[in-house]
């Protein structure tokens, strides 16, 4: 499937159009869930398992992790001078069958149709410097190659996606939900910024998978900031 029928796909069918985002009160951060952040109907607010958490990172303007102990509670959250805040979440492995979703591995269910892991992370952006034109996880994430928090309204960001530290071609980045292109070789990709305030951006690949729970994983992963 080319990858930009594969967002839409994973918009419509498989992410049910839930956003992850970061919320921060002074040097709190803290990982919400839900449809808040969203045009989609539905619940505003989603609680997940703490246990599902399986990152959540702070880094300073260096881009150096700083040592920081997560909660261990809902919501998760981060205490911490933070440049850019991590959060990586997992709601484990999903099967699709005629009767339904279920959020079990393919091995546990009859007559599985599709089947995945999912992964989601988001990564939130307080303050810029060149540290950061380059990743701070080995996941797959989005990075400005240019301060955007000085961007407005109606101007073009320059990013490039990452994958286990190198350029990763071919992803799909969406806007707000809505896929607006396709990386190239070099993993690069412009978007143009139509609205001022929160922004969302969120790119997603999958590949394949052999453990025998499911076929494929699904990763999504955001990069949220405010602009004039």
């Amino acid at each position: 499937m080319k990858p930009l029928l594969l967002l839409l796909a994973l918009y419509s069918g498989l992410s049910c159009g839930h956003d992850l985002w970061i919320e921060r009160n002074g040097s709190q951060h803290s990982l919400a869930y839900g449809h808040e952040k969203s045009s989609h109907a539905g619940a505003q607010r989603l609680e997940y398992k703490p246990e599902n958490v399986q990152q959540a990172l702070c880094f300073n303007d260096s881009a150096q992790a700083q040592r920081v102990a997560p909660s261990s509670h809902y919501p998760a959250t981060l205490q911490g001078d933070c440049a850019v805040s991590w959060f990586l979440l997992s709601s484990g492995y999903w099967s699709k069958t005629p009767y339904g979703l279920k959020n079990r591995p393919k091995n546990e269910v009859d007559a599985v149709i599709d089947s995945w892991l999912s992964l989601e992370a988001i990564k939130r952006l307080d303050r810029w410097s060149k540290a950061l034109v380059r990743p701070v996880t080995q996941e797959l994430e989005l990075v400005p190659l240019d301060n955007p928090m000085t961007l407005k309204n109606g101007d073009k960001m320059r990013l490039r996606v990452w994958f286990q530290g190198k350029p990763a071609a071919n992803v799909t980045v969406a806007y707000f939900g809505k896929p607006r292109g396709v990386t190239g070789e070099d993993g690069m990709l412009n978007i143009r910024l139509n609205q001022a305030g929160y922004q969302h951006i969120e790119a997603s690949m999958e590949l394949p998978l052999a453990d025998g729970k499911a076929d494929k994983t699904i990763r999504t992963s955001s990069l949220q900031f405010e602009i004039q």
